[in-house]
């Protein structure tokens, strides 16, 4: 089944100063869709007011400089600090120097050169558009932090929240060896995250591949194997997390104490997500050892249409679920201890 989108683009209003400077300019403008209006007053002020995203003025001298082959200068006013008004604005300027080379390459025609000289480089992109919609995506980072939402409340429940209604001692007093009772609250809390980062993968790379990315020069396509490849490289986290959350919760002396403590935890996956935007690196062999940079490395492939090495798979899956169980096993240890109650 094939589903097609298709959006209109909101249409770009650009006040201009003095547009009868550049009558040219104005008709090549509207001719690619862009709205222009004479705008009064100052240019700067107005930017500065927020009254007005950008203001294009164009100076007295523009026909003349242009028809004697000088360089014609148009001022762009805007605010950089405004995200908002980003994309337009990098559009209008866009527009304005694709004007200016077709300028230049008419000038060069007429003078019986040809306009390839003006070709100092080309790009060559070897990214495919699949690589490019998975690079800025943000999907591994909300499923990792899926984990963190979903089993939390079972993990400082079981933990905090026992000690917190006194049934803790109830529950210790039976004759279960400690280690059985803090296992299985792990596993219990590691089934809720691994729900929670499953129904996070589902949904959001169901999103995508509805999005109309082909718009944007993109393309996002993943087979159902490569979802089952996810979903094993990710699964082990969840009793990481939930492990971690324990961990953390029995330390607590009440629910609202551990959810203080363990919305600290959710920077563990964040960190290596932005060091990975701001400073992007070749991923080594030993990188698929830690736990959540591992996950952020696999998801971030095989979204890219890479196939990681098996080797890279266990690495990941092994190493974030001994660590797990060592942090459950650990919380059981503190579970001997008669001040846990």
């Amino acid at each position: 089944m094939i589903v097609q989108i298709t959006t209109e683009r909101e249409e770009t209003v650009i006040p201009v100063v003095c547009a009868e400077h550049a009558p040219t300019l104005i008709l090549w403008m509207e001719e690619q869709g862009i709205k222009v209006f004479n705008f009064r007053g100052d240019p700067a002020q107005a930017v500065r007011d927020k009254t007005e995203k950008f203001v294009l003025v164009i100076p007295e001298s523009f026909q003349r400089e242009r028809l004697g082959s000088i360089s014609a200068v148009v001022e762009i006013y805007h605010d950089g600090s405004r995200q908002d008004t980003l994309a337009e604005y990098r559009l209008i300027d866009t527009l304005v120097r694709k004007y200016n080379s077709e300028i230049a390459s008419l000038r060069l025609i007429a003078r019986g050169v040809s306009p390839e000289v003006m070709r100092s480089s080309v790009r060559v992109d070897v990214a495919s558009k699949q690589q490019l919609a998975a690079a800025p995506s943000f999907l591994p980072l909300y499923v990792l932090l899926a984990a963190f939402v979903s089993g939390m409340g079972v993990a400082v429940d079981t933990t905090a929240g026992e000690r917190e209604r006194k049934t803790l001692e109830a529950l210790l007093v039976n004759p279960v060896v400690r280690h059985e009772i803090v296992f299985g609250k792990w596993l219990a809390a590691g089934v809720f995250s691994s729900l929670g980062m499953v129904m996070t993968l589902s949904f959001c790379v169901t999103a995508l591949m509805y999005a109309p990315l082909d718009q944007i020069g993109l393309k996002f396509d993943i087979s159902t194997k490569e979802i089952l490849l996810i979903s094993i490289a990710i699964l082990p986290t969840a009793f990481l997390i939930a492990s971690l959350q324990m961990l953390v919760g029995i330390f607590a002396q009440s629910f609202k104490d551990a959810q203080s403590y363990i919305g600290l935890l959710t920077m563990i996956p964040i960190a290596p997500y932005f060091v990975m935007m701001v400073n992007p690196f070749a991923p080594q062999d030993w990188m698929y050892v830690i736990p959540m940079l591992s996950q952020l490395l696999l998801m971030t492939d095989i979204l890219g249409m890479k196939q990681p090495e098996a080797l890279a798979y266990a690495y990941a899956f092994f190493s974030s679920l001994s660590l797990g169980a060592l942090l459950a096993l650990t919380t059981a240890r503190f579970f001997e201890r008669e001040s846990i109650i």
